[in-house]
């Protein structure tokens, strides 16, 4: 669960009867799967999708207009203001996991600084939700 809903994971898990070590354990190794899973996974359907975008840019010479929603914006916004690390810290809890470790995939070519970075913010952020759901 704390693969792609991170911030349920330690109340779900302290609800079911794990105590705080086994919590944080659970939601860390759990974070950390889902960062590499995603990443990879990330990664290979980028690359499909710029196979399939070189063969249809052959029939179709025109590409659609791009439309800025919000989502796109406040997306550029933190790439362009934050970098890799502001993403980093993002994805656990405001963006999931799946949906930041894509876009740090996309944006990010260095794969394992973007790991790292990653991993990083998985364990801090497992630390802190962990330990604020067993204070209150």
């Amino acid at each position: 669960m704390s693969a792609t809903k991170f911030l349920s994971a330690p109340i779900t898990s302290l609800n079911i009867g794990f105590g705080y070590l086994e919590t944080l354990l659970i939601t860390t190794l759990g974070g950390l799967l889902g960062v590499v899973f995603f990443f990879y996974l990330s990664s290979a359907i980028m690359l499909l999708m710029k196979k399939l975008s070189v063969r249809s840019n052959k029939k179709t010479p025109k590409k659609p207009k791009k439309k800025f929603t919000w989502k796109n914006k406040m997306i550029i916004h933190i790439k362009r203001e934050y970098g890799l690390i502001g993403l980093a810290a993002l994805t656990p809890t405001l963006l999931s996991i799946p949906l930041g470790t894509f876009l740090a995939a996309r944006y990010f070519p260095d794969g394992k600084k973007v790991v790292f970075y990653l991993s990083a913010s998985v364990i801090v952020w497992s630390v802190i939700v962990s330990s604020v759901v067993i204070i209150f």
